[in-house]
């Protein structure tokens, strides 16, 4: 299952006083603020791939080769919020949209699932040969203040440790931040499809 972004986050769970606050800089000391912005987004993104879940908020697209032989596709990235459409296009280049009356989304599992309502079965037309299926879902927590704080300070620590050293690392030296890391994430990470 290919995925592309939509719609990126509109807030980071970490806001920038939070960073300061955490690595010691003055409020008012504006000399690191974009550096430490991109910081932010950079821990987050490392936490998302960490967990193969999204943090806060965002719209993503899934794509299928070709419809299930179960009675599910589940999603990618956990906390699945809604599916807004699924679409899929035949094998003349003609794309439609497929009745939400057709499936049921499921957001209460680890990684959300749509599943074909009572009575109905997956489009039978004879699909495109890339990409065919396109499903448009919103996931995440939701708002930055929804998510978990364990997850919050992971990012911390990640922010922290790209702050202080802006080079790269030599082997070996953080192995027990790592093992740290990995240890706060280990009841968030979900598998890949």
């Amino acid at each position: 299952m290919e995925t592309t972004l939509k719609t990126a986050p509109v807030a980071e769970p970490i806001s920038l006083d939070e960073a300061k606050r955490h690595l010691r800089i003055d409020i008012d000391e504006t000399d690191h603020d974009d550096y430490l912005q991109d910081l932010i987004t950079v821990a987050r993104e490392q936490v998302e791939t960490i967990t193969w879940r999204k943090l806060v908020t965002q719209t993503w697209y899934a794509y299928l080769q070709g419809w299930p032989r179960g009675e599910y596709i589940e999603l990618p990235f956990g906390n699945l919020q809604s599916v807004t459409a699924i679409k899929y296009t035949d094998d003349d280049g003609d794309e439609s949209t497929w009745d939400n009356t057709e499936y049921i989304v499921g957001t209460d599992y680890q990684k959300g699932r749509v599943t074909l309502a009572d009575g109905y079965t997956w489009p039978n037309e004879t699909l495109y040969p890339s990409n065919p299926i396109e499903i448009e879902f919103v996931c995440g927590y939701g708002l930055a203040v929804s998510v978990p704080s364990r997850l919050k300070h992971v990012m911390k620590m990640i922010m922290s440790e790209l702050f202080e050293n802006r080079e790269t690392s030599i082997v070996g030296v953080s192995f027990q931040e790592m093992d740290t890391v990995n240890n706060l994430l280990s009841d968030y990470r979900l598998n890949e499809l």
